[in-house]
């Protein structure tokens, strides 16, 4: 295998299976390129019409590191291929799995009618035995339905299976986690369902056999601990802001303990994406309907929902007022590697800054955003100039190599405000800049720390038995 992997030339001998894979979005085509990798036979259906154009000229329509070696290489093996003819993609396949998205509704449940459909018509054109593993994240309780759905339309002697096998793959990195993960998650109430859907991987990676229900509850209790503690490490870092503490040392402290480690202890604009904030709010809602108020979870979107507004008005406080300002915003992508804007906190910043009056301008190395009013450019000095404040709100390598002299040359302001840590700070100050960032405050944001301390060290330092009048 090749180096995006991170894994031998030698696969471990896996004994090749047809795979169908419905959807070519990011989950369904990178799981389908890499259990090509793997050996397996694997026929995508894509139904929108300009995706399945673009992939059958061997365009790949998202940006992920590794995806387009991959697709090129099984496209030409003839171990990958793309249609929207779910009748043929089904012909004479064991296993199926559904890729397809599960959005989340007003009232923050997801809707599963994308799901409902693909299931239902792939079991329709199964012509054998299936087994429909379900990728995609929902709620526990909804491969048992699935089942019960889809059970009475496949045609006569066509036994239909549901599993629950969910992806815990990071946009950007999703090649890389699928051939090195964590764990491998496989939900069947059905041992040799498991075993044939835990044969599609090789024996050595970690696995996780359970329930459909339990399967189904990891991935959203995941994703749910994850937001949790983005939210708690922008908590600390506002504390830290307000006692003139060292944020980046106080969170470094608190990720060397082994029981909590460092990993998504970095502050920043909020959590974004596709994933995180759909599962946080699907958890809340799985827990509501079960009767358990999930404050916890509850608290993490609060605070979540609490820092867009706090670094809008951070910045409007550096400005004085942001009516009529020109802003430059470094980063539209919700993180850095990927070019998915879904939920990004950069964007949602964008249409906060324009909505108290601000020009933005903004720059993003691959991501692109239609949105009124935004002026998107090609370079970021471009961006910066004549602006009277810079933005970087997605953590983008390139942007730490920006030369501070040039873009004090080029901005008309001096307020630098880094949401997500990637800056020198001297550097910048030193050619003028104020630079301020989630856990460094505006000098106005200091609290002096002067109350009960006093009374502790009066009370210390009176003889035994003498009290204070």
């Amino acid at each position: 295998m090749n180096f995006h992997t991170g894994r031998s030339q030698d696969p471990e001998k896996l004994e090749p299976t047809r795979i169908c894979v419905i959807g070519a979005g990011y989950v369904g085509l990178t799981a389908a390129a890499c259990f090509s990798e793997l050996g397996h036979e694997v026929r995508c259906v894509e139904v929108d019409a300009a995706r399945l154009a673009a992939l059958s000229r061997g365009e790949i329509p998202i940006y992920e590191p590794g995806l387009d070696e991959l697709v090129t290489r099984h496209a030409s093996t003839g171990r990958l291929s793309f249609t929207d003819d779910m009748a043929s993609a089904m012909d004479d396949v064991a296993v199926a799995m559904l890729c397809v998205g599960t959005p989340p509704r007003s009232d923050g449940e997801p809707d599963l009618r994308q799901l409902a459909r693909a299931a239902a018509t792939a079991a329709t054109a199964a012509t054998r035995d299936v087994a429909l593993v379900v990728k995609s994240t929902v709620p526990p309780g909804t491969c048992e339905a699935l089942e019960l759905f889809v059970g009475g339309q496949a045609r006569d002697g066509v036994r239909v299976r549901v599993v629950s096998n969910p992806e815990f793959l990071r946009e950007g990195r999703a090649v890389w986690d699928f051939f090195n993960p964590d764990r491998v998650v496989v939900g069947a109430d059905e041992t040799d369902l498991a075993r044939v859907v835990a044969g599609l991987y090789p024996p050595s990676w970690p696995l996780v056999e359970c329930s459909r229900r339990s399967a189904e509850l990891v991935k959203y209790a995941s994703n749910t601990f994850l937001a949790v503690k983005i939210s708690f490490a922008n908590e600390v870092a506002a504390l830290c802001e307000a006692l003139g503490a060292e944020t980046d040392k106080v969170l470094g402290g608190v990720g060397l303990d082994a029981r909590i480690g460092g990993a998504f202890l970095n502050p920043g604009p909020g959590f974004g994406g596709s994933c995180l904030p759909k599962d946080l709010s699907g958890f809340i809602a799985v827990a509501e309907s079960a009767g358990r108020p999930a404050e916890v979870a509850r608290a993490a979107q609060r605070a979540n929902d609490m820092a867009l507004a706090s670094l809008a008005g951070k910045i409007e406080s550096a400005l004085g007022t942001l009516e009529g300002r020109t802003i430059a915003v470094l980063g539209l992508a919700f993180k850095a590697g990927t070019d998915d804007t879904r939920f990004s906190p950069a964007v949602a910043l964008v249409r906060e800054l324009l909505l108290r009056g601000a020009h933005v301008r903004a720059h993003d190395p691959i991501a692109r955003v239609s949105e009124a009013g935004l002026s998107q450019v090609a370079d970021p000095y471009e961006a910066v100039h004549g602006a009277d404040a810079l933005v970087v709100a997605t953590g983008w390598a390139e942007y730490r190599d920006l030369e501070p002299a040039r873009l004090r040359h080029s901005m008309s302001g001096h307020v630098i405000m880094d949401a997500v840590g990637v800056l020198a700070m001297e550097p910048l100050r030193d050619a003028g800049f104020d630079v301020y960032g989630i856990g460094r405050g505006l000098a106005t944001s200091f609290a002096p720390v002067l109350w009960r301390p006093l009374e502790w060290m009066l009370d210390a330092g009176q003889p035994s038995g003498v009290q204070n009048p």
